[in-house]
């Protein structure tokens, strides 16, 4: 062998001992990577960071947890608010404690705003009642430097003693919620102002009658509008012949209501009389918004009836318009009505053809069954010429001696509120971070948390604003418009639910309910089972089918049949079951006046059911035990596909 073989020979040997990784070890050492240990499940490495990424972090330093706190979400969403506040308004002091925030929320119970000037107060407090301390040079201090050290340090120890310890542990009652008694301090002896209240009318009237243009012109000469915005319309309407608009476009600002000439949505305008703040509701007029027109009677408590008084016009919108608002007011229950015959100046405030108009509406009051006290008043006015608007002008109509227009809506007579009933509100609706509703019995308070059903989301009141006031009150009252506002998150909340306190008194939600109802003579067609129905309760529409007729009333000797019940002719009462397709708020309250609706259509007067004040409603709640309990509905209009309608009571627990 000679030396070259004698090379490879070595070397062949060497490799056979040695160990080499083939392609299949690199293989299986490559899935081993994937695996934490033999036996376990495949890991993704991928899916472990798209994991780890949604996973909620969990701060351990925090003094709040889920746990223990009963408020955990409505204090871990205004936290952050409460430290971006701090920073913008104490930007040279130390950032806050988070137990410190916590405390100062729970004290001011839960606004922003007045928790950071409580902190900022506790904040210079703690400042004002430490004792400083000199700066000691080590080493080279003389016997009266100790002893002057030696009495500072006692005077110290004697303040700290007496204000004894300024940190609170975790764990103590700063962390648990606490029972606040300010609510309840606060209701004492808070009452509105009983010298001027608030009243909200409704304007109703048939198309043309000049609503729009007699509210506008009135809000001119009382200064809630200027001249300049009234030059300016003029100008604008100038191009379509439209210069007899000018008042009219202060409250129809829209482009749709401008070109056609009608108002379509309701505007509200709010101005103060010698003892009433009045928030007026502009409503349309024309009979394809008539529902426009019912939700803004349905937060009335009065109303203002404009008759147009111009030959022809009149006798046209008193066999329809006139007639059909005059039902609605009547089935809601509106005690109080105005009347103000306009465009008197186009029949030369003829004497004659205003008191002819008065002796027509007279008849119709007494066919519809409006009783005589119902009637504040009448007055002739001129809504283009501004007559008899705020003052008299005897130049005019020296034969009418009455009260101007303004006159009569000061001295309109108010139902009583239900100011000790449990707090209610019905949202009307939802902008932004705001919440514009109606108080429809109770007290709401700054502060409070509301608990909106059927929709489940709880709102922290901020702010509220009043708009017949003009500014932010702490309180408002039964019968007032307001404006919430709020730092909630108000996702799922939308018009028609209904707003609540916490606790026994909360409105609760329900699909099915039992009412006792009364069909006017004026309905066309009996009601059957299956009937459908489209629900209206304020700015919520929700299908209704009646279920089943429990039983009807007898007129001969007012007792109920027990048998089975066929159909609800019209001038009956009857005990109805009905099935809503979405949950609506039910509960009851006794006071409000049950309410009525009528829905015209293709120019035909239809009838209308009505619930008597007295009835008992039931309804089924909707955990489905088969259980049914005492309850009455919201203010809901029930329209009929035909277009009848059924209504349900505004009650409350």
């Amino acid at each position: 062998m000679n030396r070259h073989q004698k090379f490879f020979a070595e070397l062949e040997h060497t490799l056979d001992e040695e160990e080499y990784y083939d392609e299949e070890d690199y293989e299986e050492e490559y899935e081993e990577e994937y695996y934490n240990e033999e036996g376990e499940e495949y890991y993704d490495p991928e899916a472990a960071a798209a994991e780890a990424r949604h996973a909620k972090v969990v701060n351990p330093h925090t003094c709040i947890s889920p746990e223990v706190d009963a408020d955990f979400e409505l204090l871990d969403a205004m936290l952050p608010v409460l430290h971006q506040e701090w920073k913008e308004k104490a930007p040279r002091e130390l950032p806050l404690m988070e137990i410190a925030a916590v405390e100062a929320l729970r004290h001011a119970e839960y606004d922003v705003n007045s928790a950071v000037d409580y902190a900022l107060e506790r904040r210079l407090e703690g400042k004002k009642g430490q004792v400083k301390k000199a700066l000691h040079v080590t080493g080279c201090a003389s016997k009266h430097d100790e002893s002057q050290r030696s009495n500072t340090e006692a005077a110290t120890n004697d303040v700290s003693e007496a204000q004894g310890p300024s940190t609170l542990a975790l764990g103590t009652s700063a962390n648990a919620p606490k029972k606040s008694t300010k609510r309840a301090k606060g209701l004492e002896g808070l009452m509105p102002d009983a010298s001027k209240p608030d009243c909200t009318f409704v304007i109703a009237g048939h198309v043309d009658s000049g609503k729009s243009t007699t509210l506008g012109h009135l809000l001119l000469l009382l200064g809630k509008v200027s001249m300049e915005d009234v030059s300016r319309n003029e100008q604008e309407a100038h191009g379509t012949n439209k210069e007899s608009f000018k008042y009219a476009w202060l409250l129809d600002q829209s482009e749709e209501e401008r070109r056609r000439g009608v108002t379509i949505d309701s505007g509200s305008q709010c101005f103060e009389t010698a003892h009433r703040r009045v928030h007026i509701l502009d409503a349309p007029g024309h009979k394809d918004y008539v529902l426009s027109m019912m939700s803004s009677a349905t937060q009335a408590d009065a109303a203002l009836l404009v008759i147009n008084a111009s030959t022809s016009e009149f006798e046209t919108g008193f066999a329809h318009g006139t007639r059909d608002h005059l039902l609605v007011l009547k089935t809601l229950g509106i005690g109080s009505i105005i009347v103000a015959v306009n465009k008197m100046d186009s029949v030369n405030y003829s004497k004659d053809r205003y008191n002819y108009i008065i002796q027509q509406l007279k008849l119709l009051f007494k066919e519809l069954r409006i009783k005589e006290s119902c009637i504040v008043g009448y007055c002739p006015v001129s809504g283009m010429s501004g007559v008899n608007l705020c003052e008299l002008m005897p130049l005019q109509t020296p034969w009418y001696d009455g009260p101007c227009l303004i006159d009569l809506l000061d001295r309109c007579p108010l139902e009583s509120r239900l100011l000790e009933a449990p707090l209610r509100l019905s949202l009307q609706d939802v902008q932004g971070s705001s919440l514009y509703a109606k108080v429809e019995s109770g007290k709401l308070l700054k502060g409070d948390t509301l608990h909106f059903v059927p929709c489940d989301v709880k709102v922290a009141v901020r702010q509220i604003v009043k708009p017949t006031v003009g500014g932010v009150v702490q309180a408002a009252f039964a019968g007032e418009p307001v404006e919430i506002s709020t730092n909630s998150n108000l996702v799922g909340l939308y018009p028609g639910c209904v707003g609540s306190l916490q606790g026994e008194s909360a409105c609760r939600a329900a699909r099915r309910f039992e009412a006792h109802v009364q069909t006017f003579p004026t309905l066309q067609k009996a009601v059957i089972p299956g009937a459908s129905f489209m629900m209206v309760a304020h700015a919520l529409t929700v299908p209704v089918k009646v279920t089943l007729l429990v039983s009807k009333m007898k007129p001969s000797d007012g007792s109920w049949s027990k048998g089975m019940v066929k159909c609800v002719p019209a001038g009956a009462q009857a005990i109805v079951q009905l099935q809503a397709g979405a949950e609506g708020c039910l509960g009851k309250l006794r006071g409000l006046s049950g309410t009525r609706a009528l829905h015209p259509s293709a120019g035909r007067r239809n009838g209308c059911w009505r619930i008597s004040e007295e009835c008992h409603c039931r309804l089924k709640t909707t955990n489905n035990d088969g259980t049914w309990s005492s309850a009455a509905g919201l203010i809901v209009f029930f329209f009929l596909i035909t277009p009848q309608i059924i209504t349900i009571p505004y009650e409350y627990e």
